[in-house]
């Protein structure tokens, strides 16, 4: 609820009205026999379209295709509010299908946090058992993780989209590649903010506290405890301090909590499309990227080594890296990939550094050389949840 005596200027209501008509979607139960999750089966009707451009593919993309096509479907899992959830899904299947004259369905169930899913993967490939999708997706910390389990499949990602996919996109020799670029910073009320913020300290002002919330995995601050940006000892005291700020603890994705004015910021955030996405609704929900803390992060797609659909995941990830799919990939998610020509996220981070912002760039490589930070972050934990 909101808090007493916040007023509003944008409608709810006008923020809950249903999008643009997707492609039809028909639900089917499946049970996994992993998980015992009901899937989503996105069965949207192309029409037996083919690829307008199938003589522009490269040998590499037409035989992916082919080897996709015969295994004929896919499986995901991520959130509801990544790439669109279910209706994105339905969209990125037609799309993909009508650029590559492919007919492959797409199994979409909402699935749990990232690390989850990345760990279930990487048990079932420990016990020799397919893994209950064919995607993984994944931020530095997830993908880390289990950066030296020999879990994904290493591909020739360049040789499907020559002169589009680079060698600066991926990592892990080929395992993982950059699919979006996330901002990450802080999320704040415009409206009812009692200032304009610029840096990290300004939360700890008194006009903030008792009104701002944290993460209570410590999203963002974690980065802080590296030795080439804040450090331990500066990192764990700004974070005592911002303890005694904060009224509570929220989790990335429930950014409805701010523009209602639950909390007038969320310090700090995971990445910036969640304020996007409730822009376009018409709140007043702002991101700021603070000049003493703004992070740049990706987000990574990998095939595991046992999935059941290797050449459709593959042919999936690939379609999302063309033009058309970062474009859907933005009108779903509010996140592209900067590093591509026409990049709306590019465009921001060009805007951010005219105006002396500098970004730590957040990458699988980065963390896995500072381990400080996974030895740091749980006292950090321990202070936002426990306000120590």
């Amino acid at each position: 609820m909101p808090r007493s005596g916040a007023r509003l200027s944008f409608s709810y209501a006008s923020a809950l009205t249903s999008v643009a008509r997707e492609p039809e979607v028909s639900v089917v139960e499946v049970r996994s026999p992993m998980c015992g999750i009901a899937l989503l089966t996105l069965a949207a009707t192309l029409g037996g379209c083919t690829a307008a451009h199938t003589e522009e593919m490269s040998p590499a993309l037409k035989a992916l295709a082919a080897a996709a096509a015969q295994e004929g479907s896919v499986t995901l899992s991520w959130s509801q509010s990544t790439l669109g959830g279910s209706q994105g899904a339905a969209r990125l299947q037609a799309a993909m299908n009508k650029a590559f004259g492919t007919n492959i369905r797409v199994n979409f169930v909402p699935g749990p946090d990232m690390a989850r899913g990345i760990n279930q993967a990487a048990t079932e490939f420990a016990a020799g058992q397919k893994a209950h999708v064919d995607i993984l997706l994944g931020a530095a910390p997830q993908i880390a993780a289990v950066a030296k389990a020999n879990l994904f499949e290493r591909l020739d990602w360049a040789s499907y989209l020559p002169g589009r996919i680079t060698p600066a996109m991926v990592e892990l020799d080929g395992g993982i590649i950059r699919i979006a670029t996330g901002l990450s910073g802080v999320t704040y009320n415009a409206q009812l903010a009692p200032m304009q913020p610029s840096r990290l300290d300004d939360f700890l002002r008194p006009e903030w506290k008792g009104k701002i919330a944290s993460t209570p995995y410590a999203a963002g601050l974690d980065v802080l405890l590296a030795d080439d940006v804040w450090g331990r000892a500066k990192t764990i005291d700004y974070v005592r301090a911002l303890s005694r700020q904060i009224a509570g603890v929220m989790r990335c994705g429930e950014t409805e909590r701010v523009a209602t004015g639950e909390y007038l910021a969320l310090v700090m955030d995971c990445t910036g499309q969640d304020a996007l996405i409730w822009q376009e609704k018409g709140a007043p929900v702002a991101q700021l990227l603070p000049l003493d803390a703004a992070q740049q992060r990706y987000y990574y797609f990998a095939v595991p080594r046992n999935a059941q659909h290797p050449g459709a995941a593959t042919l999936f990830t690939t379609f999302l890296l063309t033009g058309a799919g970062q474009r859907l990939a933005y009108e779903t998610w509010k996140i592209d990939l900067h590093l591509l020509p026409g990049s709306r996220t590019g465009a921001m981070i060009a805007d951010y550094q005219q105006r002396g912002v500098k970004l730590k760039e957040v990458t699988v490589q980065w963390w896995s050389e500072h381990p400080e930070i996974d030895a740091g972050r749980s006292e950090l934990i321990k202070i936002l949840t426990t306000k120590e």
